[in-house]
């Protein structure tokens, strides 16, 4: 058996070696990452920073419990208004309980009470149901829609983490009032 050499030695190198290409692309590409890195900051500033982060990423968080807690007295309201409707309502309105928990919200009470209020949310403001069932959800779908489209606008100032709860947030209140309003039909 003779032994036959993988590269071409008699005529010599045509080009760059793959080995000698890979070092090049690898400290390329380390050195381009690390200006990648340096590039975002100057290290300055990078406690202000995260805590501007953080007290904006607590504002949208408050403000979104703000609005679950608010949708929960709208679907409390309705159930008292319409009690025919709490088998349809209360499926709905446990997963704004649990979105609202999402956002640092105490758990709120499962009982349909117009008046309740939670600890350090203050007094939910009385919701005004209308008399006629089909408009109860229209109102209900509208409270949804409204919330789902607050969330969607706060995405441009939450962090990635934050934004994404707020997205899965907001798609399910749509898919809600999508729902709601399929129900009036």
């Amino acid at each position: 058996m003779r032994n036959v050499p993988l590269t071409r030695t008699a005529s010599g190198p045509t080009g760059p070696r793959r080995r000698s290409l890979l070092a090049l692309a690898g400290s390329v590409g380390a050195a381009g990452v690390g200006a990648l890195l340096t590039g975002c900051t100057d290290g300055a500033g990078d406690g202000a920073d995260s805590d501007g982060r953080a007290s904006a990423d607590e504002r949208v968080r408050n403000e979104a419990a703000r609005g679950s807690l608010t949708l929960l007295a709208h679907y409390d309201a309705t159930i008292a208004a319409h009690p025919a409707l709490a088998n349809r309502l209360r499926p709905l309105r446990s997963e704004v309980a649990r979105h609202a928990e999402a956002f640092g919200s105490p758990p709120p009470s499962a009982s349909a009470s117009p008046s309740a209020t939670h600890e350090g949310s203050g007094p939910r403001r009385t919701v005004e149901v209308p008399r006629d069932v089909r408009k109860a959800l229209t109102a209900l779908a509208t409270a949804e829609r409204r919330t789902a489209d607050a969330r969607t606008t706060a995405l441009a100032t939450a962090s990635p983490e934050l934004a994404r709860l707020l997205a899965s947030v907001a798609a399910s209140g749509a898919a809600h009032a999508y729902l709601l309003a399929e129900s009036r039909t």
